[in-house]
């Protein structure tokens, strides 16, 4: 059995009486594109700076490819690239030139400049200043800086948050393309919709203490209702058929946009409907919230199921 890619046995750490992250354990296998999910504040940026030995764990272990990252820091890390939290550039220099200041500090070949930008669709764009890039464009340069090292694994902290659907959609193109060429990826969000597109497995953490975890297919199959947003002609008409809908409801409306949720299995019925009456549909866009599958699933807990699956 191969060694996995990233281990996390038992870690806690706590500011103060305030305990951020709880007996954690997390197995990444080589070659999987693996979804760290929680709401605000359940502990996901703590434990990816634990990881990269940015912050000490009170307790724990972390390992990755087989060895102690508190241990063997330098040659753990070396092959281990990450984003965290939003990127950080120097706004007046263009991403070759902050690329350089990056590879200077590594003596990383110039040349690997050239393919990180080909590789995160950069290349033309290499020389303007960052201050013009879009925030999507901005996050695919954190990318390239986080590819400079040649990496085996790569650590991504929220790389899609505050991006709009088409610069959301480049990254996780981005993503399921250097899973291709074979690194393993851990990914941190709070849209499980996002981690359903891209992830082969996930953990969902609350408050520091994990609340499910296993294959993303198996997970998203307990989900009873879902979320989505449809794009219509006839707004008005639209709502006042969903009203009278008994598998469905009528969530919030923003101009041509109607936000639903329905039993997952009846999508296709609403859309039939709608054909039937006349309206044209323009999209469809799934996007339950974390925070939607929370409700289903810390009730179940409440009733004293297992937390774990």
């Amino acid at each position: 059995m191969s060694t996995p890619a990233l281990e996390i046995h038992n870690i806690c750490k706590s500011y103060g009486k305030r305990k951020v992250v709880d007996n954690l354990s997390i197995c990444v296998n080589k070659g999987e594109v693996y979804g760290f999910l929680g709401p605000n504040g359940a502990g996901k940026s703590t434990t990816i700076r634990i990881i990269l030995s940015l912050t000490k764990a009170d307790s724990g272990v972390v390992k990755i490819f087989g060895q102690s990252v508190s241990e063997y820091k330098e040659k753990t890390l070396i092959h281990t690239g990450a984003m965290i939290e939003k990127a950080d550039f120097y706004q007046n220099l263009s991403a070759e030139q902050n690329l350089k200041m990056l590879a200077s500090m590594t003596k990383t070949p110039s040349k690997r400049i050239d393919e990180v930008l080909d590789i995160v669709g950069l290349e033309s764009r290499r020389m303007d200043k960052v201050k013009k890039y879009s925030q999507g464009m901005k996050q695919r340069l954190g990318i390239a800086q986080s590819l400079l090292n040649y990496p085996k694994l790569l650590v991504l902290d929220e790389p899609t948050n505050g991006l709009d659907p088409g610069g959301m959609k480049e990254i996780r193109d981005l993503i399921l393309k250097l899973s291709n060429e074979g690194i393993t990826i851990f990914i941190s969000s709070h849209l499980l919709s996002e981690v359903e597109k891209i992830c082969t497995s996930m953990m969902i953490i609350k408050n520091g203490v994990v609340i499910r975890e296993g294959n993303v297919k198996g997970l998203i199959s307990e989900i009873s209702d879902i979320y989505f947003t449809i794009s219509v002609n006839q707004v008005d008409k639209a709502q006042t058929i969903i009203k009278n809908l008994s598998f469905a409801k009528l969530v919030n409306t923003d101009g041509e946009y109607l936000q639903i949720t329905s039993e997952k299995d009846r999508i296709s019925d609403i859309i039939k409907i709608f054909v039937d009456q006349g309206i044209q549909i323009k999209s469809v866009i799934p996007n339950m919230t974390l925070e939607d599958y929370f409700l289903t699933i810390t009730e179940e807990n409440s009733k004293g199921n297992n937390s774990r699956s």
